[in-house]
């Protein structure tokens, strides 16, 4: 392991940090709130810490940069970046714990949206503002961003881009990894202004709209208000967040690809239509139980509802317009199945993601054949082609240790005496970076008056849920580090 290499690329990572709080301190100077020393103080820590670390890898050269470097560069990427990131809520004394204030920046890189805050609305524009950022940032990736627009590295930062790219399998569009870099982050930033022109057509002010499109393109789930979108109460608003929630857990692979091509073609794409197959016909039977149930008295009511809740629990967003630990047992179990779901890859959802899904649906399915058909040759295709034994090997292993992890994550949370269905709706909710869960982290809830250690425990799984496991996971293995 080559640690220079890795110094050198998280100073540069550090810097772009420090330097993306110049938005956020122009909103805090228009307010005059004392929230501008929070941002001062933090720029010069910023400063300080890039610093240190270009001293420890000035000398590392580019070649240096191996498939080892890459990983650990990426994992300490967002510990370094949550470091840096809750620097203004801890020296503006608006989240003076460290344990709080880093897990409430984690949250917000992760894109989780979980948050220890009892009272958002007392917080000053600056810092909602750095919060909802921070979820922008890391939704298409720090790293991804650092690679389009500081390519210092050369070709090498490839590895680099694998390592951090969400899913199991990131489509190459460009031949150039810088460009294919810059062509999707050029993307998710056209949904941005989408979203913030629509928002802002709907009532909501300029800041508002831009807070709440940096959560909903990121999939991240920050609000400027206690009460979610819930406190908008607009049928417009919450088709517009759903909307722009359901296109940004697609695959932006197939985004860059339709406006390309200036065709719709590409959302043929078998995940694409397993991911919009699940949204309908959740959003469908939930509709039947809350009217059967008698939750809502009109159908167009319990759409609007359902619909906003499905989109936002599966693409792992957490925004809530609608309090549904009220509603019927059935439904609240199905949104919890629907966060271990996810969106699709090459997303900016989090969880497992459609495609392990699918692959692993139809391995079961085969295997099923095989039994009856000893000597049959069953092949498995993912649209049209066909599904390497590597490719479901690689799906059922990860789902399999997503699994162990959610349950050795849920009995270490259930040790500080919190109960189990709080335990496992907290770490499915934080491994699947969705935010809210349900007892008493439900979705008018939040993680405050969980324990130090739980709050450990949610911080690390919300790291290995936005890595997709193995990138965090990795670092504990003796090979990564020896020479």
């Amino acid at each position: 392991m080559n640690y220079r290499i890795v110094a050198r690329f998280l100073s540069i990572l550090v810097l772009t940090i420090t330097a993306s709080m110049a938005f956020p301190l122009a909103w805090a100077l228009k307010d005059g709130t004392d929230d501008v020393r929070a941002f001062l103080l933090s720029a010069l820590t910023g400063l300080a810490m890039a610093a240190a670390l270009h001293v420890v890898g000035r000398s590392a050269s580019k070649d240096e940069l191996g498939t080892r470097e890459a990983i650990a560069g990426v994992a300490f990427a967002w510990v370094a970046a949550s470091l840096q990131g809750c620097m203004p809520y801890m020296l503006g004394g608006y989240i003076p714990a460290f344990t709080d204030a880093y897990f409430e920046a984690m949250s917000g890189f992760t894109t989780t949206g979980a948050t220890i805050l009892r009272d958002v609305e007392a917080v000053p524009r600056g810092i909602l503002m750095w919060r909802a950022q921070t979820q922008w940032l890391g939704g298409m990736g720090i790293v991804v961003l650092v690679i389009a627009m500081l390519p210092l590295f050369g070709v090498n930062m490839t590895q680099l881009f694998k390592a951090e790219s969400p899913g199991p399998n990131l489509e190459k569009t460009s031949p150039r990894i810088t460009d294919m870099a810059m062509m999707l982050w050029k993307v998710y930033m056209g949904l941005t202004v989408i979203g913030i022109v629509l928002l802002s057509l709907g009532g909501m002010s300029v800041y508002n709209a831009i807070a709440h499109i940096f959560a909903a393109v990121s999939t991240g789930g920050f609000s400027t208000h206690n009460a979610s979108v819930a406190f908008y109460d607009s049928a417009y608003i919450d088709y517009v967040l759903t909307f722009i929630m359901f296109f940004s857990g697609a695959n932006f692979n197939l985004h860059l690809a339709a406006i390309r091509g200036r065709t719709l073609r590409p959302y043929r794409d078998a995940e694409f239509g397993f991911y919009a197959v699940i949204v309908v016909s959740s959003v469908l039977m939930i509709c039947a139980v809350l009217i059967w149930h008698g939750a809502y008295d009109d159908f167009i009511a319990a759409l609007r509802y359902a619909s906003f809740q499905v989109v936002s629990i599966i693409t792992t967003t957490g925004f809530v317009t609608a309090n549904y630990a009220l509603w019927p047992m059935f439904t609240q179990l199905l949104l919890l199945a629907l966060m271990l779901v996810g969106g699709c890859a090459g997303s900016t959802a989090g969880a497992i993601k459609c495609v392990r899904f699918q692959v692993v649906i139809k391995e079961s399915i085969a295997e099923l054949k095989r039994m009856i058909h000893p000597n049959a040759v069953v092949a498995i295709f993912q649209g049209r082609n066909t599904a390497s034994p590597s490719m479901v090997t690689s799906a059922a292993s990860f789902i399999a240790i997503y699994f162990i992890i959610w349950g050795a994550s849920a009995l270490a949370v259930s040790l500080s005496g919190h109960d189990i269905v709080t335990s496992i709706s907290a770490v499915a909710a934080t491994l699947s970076n969705v935010g809210p869960g349900l007892a008493d982290v439900g979705p008018v809830s939040n993680f405050a008056d969980q324990s130090t250690f739980a709050k450990w425990v949610y911080t690390f799984d919300m790291l290995c849920g936005r890595l997709e496991l193995y990138t965090v996971l990795v670092l504990f293995t003796r090979d990564l580090w020896k020479k």
